[in-house]
C-alpha cells in the first residue's frame, strides 16, 4: 500500500498543477503588461538605436559575423542581442528594425527573470515565496525601466540569472547526478559571454561558489559539482568561433583594441570604498527597497542558510563591481532575482515585515493616485482594477495575512506601472522633443540628403531620418566634413550652440522658428567654416 508520506493524491496533484499554471500565467501576464506597454511609443534612446541599427545592418548587408553601426565597426558588446533583434525582424519579413522589435527580447526576458525567481524561491523556501518573488520582480522599477529597453542589458541578467538558478539546482543533487546540469549551466554561461561578456556570470557563479565554499557543502563538493574543464571546454566551444572569424575579418589588431576583446577591464582596489552600487542598487527595487529592514532581519536569522547565500551574492557583486573602472546602476540587474527573493522570504517570515509592507501600500496608493491624476479617464479603468486590488490588500493586512498582501499589492503596482508605460512625464521629455523634431525634419528634407550632427548624439538622427548621420563633438571636425561635400548638407545642432555656430558659417533654417532644443540649418555645398559674423536665420 503507497504512503501517503510518499506519494500525494491526483487531486492534490492536479490542484497543484493548476496552481502552478495559474501563478505562471499572472507572472508572465504582469510582466509583459508592465515592460510591454510603450514599445513602440516611447522613443528609443541612443543605446537602443545602436542595437536597432547594428541588426537592421545585418539584415540589409547579409554580414551577421560583424556588427557594424553607420559603416563602422560596432565592437563595444557581442552579438547574440543584435542576433536576437535581427531574427525577430526578419521572422516579419521586415528588414527594418522598428522600436517594439528591438524591445522584444528585453521584454521576453524579464518574464524570464520573474519566473526564474520563483523558481529559485520555490526551490530554496516554498511556493508562496517563490512565486511572491515573481510578483515583486514584475512589480519593480527594474522592470519599468528596463524590461523594454533594447540595450542587451535584461538578455544578459535573464542568462546570468539562469546559471544561478542552474547551480541552486546542482546543490541539491548528488555530485555524481549533476554532470549534465552543470554542461547546462556552462552553456548558459556562454550565451550570457555572447551577449554581454563573462563578467556578470563570472561574478554571480563566483559568489554562490565562494559561499557554498566557505558555509555551504565545501570546496571539494563545490569543486565536484562545477565540472569546470568540461565547463570552460563547452564556454569555449560556443564562444570562440565567433571571435575566431571575427579576428579574420577585421584583423588582430583592430579587435585587441575593441571593447569585445576586454580593452575597458581594469581592477582598481583604490575604489573598495565608493558607496555607489550599495545606494544605487537598491533603487532597481523599488517600492520594495522600503522593506530592507525587515530582509536585513531575515538574513540575519538565516544567516548560513539560503538567504544567507542569496544576499552574500548580491553583497559580492556590488563589491566587486566598485573595484571596476564604470559605475552603471544597469549592472547590477542580474541580482534583482535574487533580491526579490530575499524580500519575499522576509515577507512571509518575519512578523516586522507587516508594518513594513503598509509603508510600500501606503506609497502605491499615492503613486495610483498620480497616474490617475497624470492620465485622467483614459487611465481610469487600470487605476480602478488596481485599486480592487489594494483593498484586498488592506483587508489582507489588517488580518495579518502579510505574504497575501504582499503579493496583492505587487499586482496592482504592476497594473499602475502598466499605465506608467503612456506617460511621457515618466521618461526624459528630450526623447519626446526630439523624435518630433526629428519627424517635422523628415518631411522637408530629401532622401538622399547629407546631415552632420555637432554635440548631440548622431545615432537618433541616423535611426529616424533612415540615413547615417555623422556626428562631431569639435566644431572644426564639422567644417572639415561640410567642406567635403559636394551638395548642401543639414547641420543639426542644439539651439543652445547656435550663436556660436552662427559665427563660423551662414546658416538658413531648415525649419520654421519653435521652442525646441534642438536646430537644423541648411548649409551651402562646400560651406566651411569662416571667421565672418552673421545673424543666420
Amino acid at each position: 500500500m503507497r504512503s501517503r508520506s510518499l506519494y500525494r493524491p491526483r487531486a492534490d496533484m492536479q490542484r497543484s498543477r493548476l496552481e502552478t499554471l495559474l501563478a505562471v500565467l499572472l507572472i508572465s501576464v504582469l510582466g509583459l503588461a508592465t515592460a510591454g506597454r510603450g514599445m513602440n511609443d516611447i522613443p528609443l534612446e541612443s543605446h537602443e538605436i545602436y542595437v536597432a541599427q547594428t541588426a537592421e545592418n545585418m539584415l540589409e548587408s547579409g554580414d551577421w559575423l560583424v556588427p557594424r553601426l553607420n559603416g563602422e565597426y560596432r565592437l563595444t558588446k557581442p552579438p547574440l542581442s543584435y542576433w536576437l533583434v535581427a531574427g525577430a525582424a526578419a521572422a516579419r519579413g521586415h528588414t527594418q528594425v522598428g522600436p517594439a522589435v528591438a524591445r522584444l527580447p528585453s521584454v521576453l526576458a524579464l518574464v524570464g527573470i520573474a519566473l526564474l525567481a520563483a523558481w529559485i524561491g520555490t526551490r530554496l523556501f516554498d511556493s508562496r515565496t517563490g512565486w511572491l518573488a515573481g510578483l515583486l520582480c514584475v512589480a519593480s522599477f527594474s522592470a519599468f525601466k528596463y524590461g523594454h529597453n533594447a540595450r542587451p542589458d535584461m538578455l544578459y541578467a535573464f542568462w546570468t540569472t539562469a546559471v544561478l538558478a542552474v547551480w541552486l539546482g546542482l546543490r541539491q543533487v548528488p555530485p555524481y547526478a549533476a554532470r549534465y546540469r552543470a554542461w547546462a549551466m556552462w552553456g548558459l554561461f556562454a550565451l550570457a559571454t555572447l551577449t554581454k561578456g563573462p563578467q556578470a556570470p563570472a561574478i554571480m557563479l563566483g559568489g554562490a561558489v565562494v559561499y557554498d565554499g566557505l558555509v555551504g557543502s565545501g570546496w571539494r563538493a563545490v569543486w565536484q559539482r562545477l565540472h569546470v574543464l568540461a565547463g570552460l571546454a563547452i564556454v569555449a566551444a560556443i564562444v570562440v568561433p565567433w571571435y575566431v572569424l571575427l579576428r579574420a575579418a577585421i584583423g588582430a589588431t583592430t579587435l585587441a583594441d575593441s571593447q569585445v576583446s576586454g580593452a575597458l577591464l581594469s581592477v582598481d582596489i583604490t575604489r573598495v570604498f565608493s558607496p555607489f552600487y550599495f545606494l544605487r542598487t537598491p533603487l532597481l527595487w523599488l517600492p520594495w527597497t522600503l522593506l530592507l529592514p525587515v530582509a536585513g532581519l531575515q538574513i540575519w536569522h538565516d544567516r548560513r542558510g539560503a538567504t544567507g547565500l542569496l544576499a552574500f551574492g548580491v553583497l559580492f557583486a556590488m563589491v566587486v563591481f566598485t573595484l571596476g573602472p564604470q559605475y552603471r546602476e544597469i549592472y547590477m540587474l542580474p541580482w534583482l532575482a535574487p533580491a526579490t527573493v530575499v524580500v519575499a522570504a522576509a515577507l512571509v517570515r518575519q512578523p516586522w515585515a507587516r508594518p513594513a509592507l503598509a509603508l510600500v501600500f501606503v506609497v502605491v496608493v499615492a503613486g495610483l493616485g498620480w497616474l490617475l491624476y497624470q492620465r485622467g479617464p483614459a487611465g481610469l479603468a487600470s487605476v480602478l482594477v488596481a485599486l480592487v486590488a489594494l483593498v484586498a490588500a488592506g483587508r489582507a493586512l489588517w488580518q495579518q495575512r502579510t505574504a497575501r498582501s504582499a503579493g496583492l499589492i505587487a499586482i496592482a503596482f504592476a497594473i499602475g506601472l502598466f499605465q506608467g508605460g503612456a506617460v511621457p512625464k515618466l521618461w526624459s521629455s528630450q526623447r519626446y522633443e526630439e523624435l518630433a523634431f526629428t519627424r517635422d525634419l523628415a518631411r522637408v528634407i530629401d532622401s538622399d540628403t547629407p546631415v552632420v550632427v555637432w554635440d548631440i548624439d548622431a545615432a537618433h538622427y541616423s535611426y529616424y531620418l533612415g540615413r547615417p548621420a555623422r556626428g562631431f563633438e569639435a566644431l572644426d571636425a564639422v567644417c572639415d566634413w561640410i567642406g567635403s561635400q559636394r551638395r548642401r548638407v543639414v547641420l543639426v545642432y542644439p539651439q543652445s550652440r547656435r550663436a556660436e555656430l552662427a559665427r563660423r558659417m551662414a546658416l538658413d533654417a531648415v525649419l520654421d522658428a519653435r521652442d525646441s532644443e534642438f536646430q537644423a540649418s541648411w548649409i551651402a555645398a562646400g560651406g566651411g567654416c569662416s571667421a565672418v559674423t552673421n545673424a543666420g536665420s
